[in-house]
């Protein structure tokens, strides 16, 4: 059954034992997927697998056991839909307070967190694991003799319950479970044609040179033959893949290169009445020898052109995607720091981010990268306090071969080096260890670096910029960071201010972090409970919230969003009232006499707790230790 069909679209098939989950699938795969849709679970669903075709259909989509017997029969990608605690905690909310013993079916492995939904709904939740159908039957028997209240699981379970006069609910996926498989095909199907790109570049590659390639597998059997090998055998590339390397190329010596995993470079070879230069390479996969290339030309081109496209792949992923446009903002105070940080992109001083966890300082970093000269260059991130210790080093600076136990024979190179001609974005500088302040100090000085031991100095052209949410001049006067180092790294300063100081930015960025347009208006009055917050995690812990509220809103909607948020254990009151320390009161001691100016104190003290606690009157006078009356005075006091 087609639910779309658009040509530019890779094509899902959904296995689906029930027909909720084939709407929900449908629905939110429009735009992304064609999806075809058959229904069946465990063994007919493993059936219909196999008449689909690998060259039609992308991957496969199913859940539960029903994809496991799928995964068994098709080479098209399977994808599981995976049943979450969310999910059980949905199929049992209709039963609250009508079952107190639930017996829960899951296949091949246990489900995080039954326990933890079982003790918050003060139920008792027994799970039971199945590989098969006769497991079900059996565990099936099992629950009859113990009497559960109600039997959870897929299809065939709840029909198995059924069958035994025994009370069921089907387990069904939400709309998060169906979004992450969804996610996780994408990333299968861009990932097969990464590698399809990546195969037929390889071919361009070598179709475009002029040596003759040859690629062998274990088994000696010919794997790639490009046109200069068919112009050097007269042999077409159909007519030679997939044979025995022997029957192609006389007196080859691609079977000896393979038993001896030892290279053989630049020999003489007879081919026909020409002699060549060929070089036969073992290709090696961990420890495994899995084939051999072979090379035949008069100059060792293709070795150079290898190393060239391997440097390419090692730097592949070293990009900057944030633009100073993707800073969003109303404050007048950032928009003057952006303004500041584009004119510091203009130069290749190093630059010194000052902030709290969360206020976007890779944002700024990448944004800069971005806006520089070195934009073409590679943008290398590391976390300072995220590597261990005595990694960090070799991370950073890179090693050659044999300079330590473990090490890589080719030996390895460092953050630094590969930063060439691009950014090195030091996340964290104020946690590097004393010994490597020494060093990278040398590397500001001097712009060379030395590999672990290497004898060689490798010069190197890089901007530095670093981030912080340490005081690093009273680091300095602790003697915990070099003030020579400091100073280097300083040149530049920028300090990005906590969310806390940006209150216009708090709506406005939670407004961009909303999914459902619709519930703007409960936005407004659940942000108004805020005034009072922190936001110690800043735009990271405000988006985490907003994140939160709209995967769990449509779940609970008899609960408003204060109180979601306080199932998930996140408690306002007790995080607020944590802060109460940094609350301060201005009086001015001018208006009125010692009476007026202490109503005035009482009152704006009042009014803060009552904010604090949401009007919760017992709260307000449990904390200011007075009684209901004195504060129902004390209130209509108040104007």
């Amino acid at each position: 059954m087609y639910k779309q069909n658009e040509p530019n679209l890779p094509n899902l098939a959904l296995i689906t034992p029930y027909q909720n989950l084939s709407h929900g699938v449908s629905q939110q795969s429009l735009g992304q997927f064609n999806c075809h849709v058959f229904h069946g679970s465990l063994d007919i669903a493993a059936q219909i697998a196999q008449t689909l075709n690998p060259d039609i259909y992308d991957v496969i989509l199913s859940r539960g056991g029903t994809a496991d017997f799928i995964d068994k029969t098709t080479e098209i990608p399977v994808v599981r839909i995976i049943t979450t605690a969310l999910d059980l905690l949905r199929s049992i909310m209709p039963y609250k307070n009508q079952v107190t013993k639930i017996a829960y079916f899951n296949f091949g492995s246990y489900l995080p967190s039954v326990e933890e939904i079982a003790q918050a709904m003060g139920i008792k939740i027994d799970e039971y694991i199945f590989h098969n159908s006769q497991d079900i039957e059996n565990n099936i028997d099992i629950c009859k003799k113990k009497k559960y209240d109600l039997i959870i699981g897929g299809t065939p379970v709840y029909f198995a319950a059924k069958r035994n006069n025994l009370k069921a609910a089907l387990i069904e996926n939400g709309t998060e479970s169906i979004d992450n498989a969804l996610r996780e095909a994408k990333a299968i199907i861009e990932t097969k044609q990464r590698q399809y790109n990546y195969l037929a570049r390889l071919e361009s590659i070598l179709s475009s040179i002029n040596e003759g390639i040859i690629v062998t597998d274990e088994r000696n059997t010919i794997l790639i033959f490009n046109k200069a090998a068919e112009r050097i055998f007269n042999l077409t590339a159909s007519n030679a893949i997939g044979k025995q390397v022997d029957l192609i190329v006389k007196n080859t010596r691609i079977n000896q290169v393979l038993l001896n995993r030892s290279p053989e470079i630049g020999e003489l070879q007879d081919i026909g009445n020409t002699l060549i230069i060929t070089s036969r390479i073992p290709i090696f996969n961990a420890n495994k020898c899995i084939g051999v290339v072979c090379s035949f030309s008069e100059t060792p081109q293709i070795q150079k052109a290898e190393r060239i496209i391997r440097g390419k792949l090692v730097k592949k992923g070293f990009n900057a995607k944030y633009k100073f446009d993707d800073i969003q903002t109303q404050d007048k105070n950032l928009k003057k720091i952006i303004s500041l940080a584009k004119i510091y992109s203009r130069t290749d001083a190093p630059i010194l981010l000052y902030g709290e966890s969360g206020t976007g300082k890779e944002l700024f970093a990448q944004s800069i990268h971005l806006a520089s000269q070195c934009n073409k260059g590679p943008f290398v991130a590391i976390n300072c306090a995220a590597i261990p210790e005595n990694l960090l080093e070799s991370e950073l600076f890179g090693y050659e071969g044999g300079a330590f136990t473990g090490a890589k024979k080719d030996g390895k190179e460092g953050l630094i080096e590969l930063a060439h001609n691009g950014t090195l974005f030091l996340d964290e500088v104020g946690e590097l260890p004393k010994l490597l302040q020494s060093r990278l100090l040398r590397v500001l000085q001097e712009y060379e670096i030395m590999r672990i031991g290497g004898k060689d100095v490798i010069p190197i052209n890089i901007r530095i910029i670093s981030a912080t949410n340490r005081n690093l001049e009273k680091m300095c006067a602790e003697n915990l960071f070099r003030t020579d180092l400091f100073h280097r790294l300083n040149v530049l300063p920028l300090t990005l201010p906590p969310l806390r100081e940006r209150k216009g930015d708090i709506l406005y960025l939670a407004k961009s972090f909303l999914k459902k347009q619709q519930d703007l208006p409960k936005l407004d009055q659940f942000l108004d409970n805020f005034k009072y917050y922190q936001w110690k995690g800043n735009v990271r812990e405000l988006k985490q919230l907003i994140d939160r509220l709209s995967l769990l809103s449509d779940s609970f909607p008899n609960l408003n969003w204060i109180e979601i948020l306080e199932l998930t254990g996140f408690a306002l009151n007790k995080v607020v009232t944590e802060n109460c320390s940094d609350f301060s009161l201005i009086i001015d001691i001018e208006k009125g006499n010692l009476k007026q100016i202490i109503q005035n104190m009482e009152n704006k003290i009042i009014k803060y707790y009552m904010d604090v606690y949401r009007q919760d009157q017992n709260k307000v006078i449990k904390k200011l230790g007075i009684s209901k009356m004195s504060l129902w005075r004390k209130l209509n006091n108040i104007t």
